[in-house]
């Protein structure tokens, strides 16, 4: 907290905390071996149902409490003006890549997004994005995937508070797993990941980190389709900019982080299945118990289909996820949500979707007045989607958010409007 309000630039991360395990190299090279051969071979008669797509689009967002500041909160002070409200624009192109080869397939997304800001243009910023994956088989009975993800993104000001300051989350994600075909339809899993999370300027609570993990499992498919699975997973983490632990406030530079995972899918009939995902985690510090963290989380929808052209999930998610601060070391939140969709025509698309979320700040290890925080959170969207012509979707959103709290300060109000359009050639 002190680094940060006195505007310390992060420390320099180690050029060793940046590199990738070997593993993960193909998934950095394949797109590079494969993806110009195939592109001249496509382009010249790409539209948005073929291999290679190109394509390019344009939101306009009005926020009416940008920086997410409660109504009792001094926004000149804060911000330095009384207007709380933002327009911005992101502008995306964008490239997709799909084929299949025999029993392999290769998947690659990549965008470049630019965000505009009218007001509060310090913020102005350009996302490199990209999603590619190899889904590799070598016989019917032994396949699985090679990923690498990257996304850029500003950090929420629901819960970063340097409002005068841009600061960018990097997300990197790396993963190899395997699953191998037995006889009586269980499969034998294993894999191994890394992500990474930095961001451009020191955000204490969320601190750059590094996790790598691997794991095995059994899953047991039935006839009808259904499946059960457990996997165990074991994992080491670091904090990149923290070279060593900061005692004063038991801020650690390492942790190891282990998880025993269920997993389901049930056909229940032609028109309803269930999902879901429930697991036991816990972390530990290397230097500092008083920051250790264990529980239980997961994930479980419910998907009908009352009829041809509509649709209704209905979910609960629950996470438990590190918070650093002398008031908590982690929260945890349970989330509820109903997300209907309506196919009106066959151009024509209405979706909405209500969540409920309770978030609770546990661990303190100093007495101060934020302890024991705890927020609800209400979200409602609708929004509608219009295919004029098949390389063309035009959308409109609203959005309205609205977070309470046990704590003065931590409550607001917002609403969200976009319109967007994307050509897809």
């Amino acid at each position: 907290m002190n680094a940060q309000a006195a505007g310390r630039p992060p420390l320099a991360r180690p050029l060793h905390a940046r590199r990738l395990p070997a593993l993960f190299y193909p998934a950095l090279f394949f797109p590079a071996v494969f993806l110009p051969a195939l592109l001249a071979a496509n382009v010249a008669r790409a539209d948005n149902l073929d291999t290679v797509n190109l394509f390019a689009s344009s939101a306009v967002m009005h926020d009416s409490n940008f920086f997410r500041l409660s109504d009792s909160a001094n926004a000149a002070a804060l911000i330095g003006s009384s207007n709380k409200s933002e327009t911005y624009k992101a502008n995306t192109v964008g490239l997709r890549f799909n084929k299949a080869y025999s029993l392999q397939r290769f998947e690659l997304e990549a965008t470049l997004v630019d965000y505009r800001y009218n007001t509060y243009d310090y913020l102005d910023f350009t996302a490199k994005n990209y999603s590619a994956a190899w889904r590799w088989a070598f016989t019917p009975y032994l396949s699985g995937n090679l990923t690498s993800k990257r996304s850029e993104s500003l950090n929420s000001f629901s819960d970063y508070s340097n409002y005068r300051q841009q600061n960018i989350r990097t997300q990197e994600d790396q993963r190899f797993d395997a699953a191998l075909k037995l006889p009586g339809g269980f499969h034998l899993l294993a894999g191994i990941s890394e992500s990474t999370s930095t961001n451009s300027k020191i955000f204490v609570q969320e601190g750059d980190s590094k996790l790598t993990s691997t794991e095995a499992g059994l899953r047991y498919t039935f006839a009808s389709g259904a499946n059960i699975g457990y996997v165990a997973r074991t994992g080491h983490g670091e904090y990149t900019n923290r070279p060593q632990p900061i005692p004063v406030v038991l801020l650690d530079n390492e942790f190891d982080q282990d998880e025993h995972e269920l997993r389901i899918f049930w056909p229940i009939t032609g028109k309803t299945s269930l999902d879901g995902r429930f697991a036991r985690v816990s972390r530990t510090q290397e230097h500092y118990s008083a920051r250790d963290y264990s529980g239980n989380v997961g994930n479980f929808n419910l998907n009908w289909n009352p009829t041809a052209k509509t649709r209704i999930t209905a979910g609960w998610t629950r996470q438990l996820n590190a918070y650093q601060q002398l008031s908590s070391s982690y929260y945890v939140s349970d989330n509820y949500a109903i997300t209907p969709t309506w196919q009106i025509t066959s151009r024509t698309t209405l979706r909405g979707s209500y969540s409920y979320q309770t978030r609770d700040y546990r661990g303190a290890i100093a007495v101060t007045a934020a302890n024991d925080r705890s927020d609800t959170q209400r979200t409602s969207l609708i929004a509608l989607d219009w295919q004029p012509m098949n390389s063309v979707v035009v959308s409109t959103s609203r959005q309205s958010d609205q977070r309470s709290s046990n704590l003065s300060g931590f409550d607001y109000k917002t609403t969200i409007g976009m319109v967007s359009a994307q050509l897809t050639f």
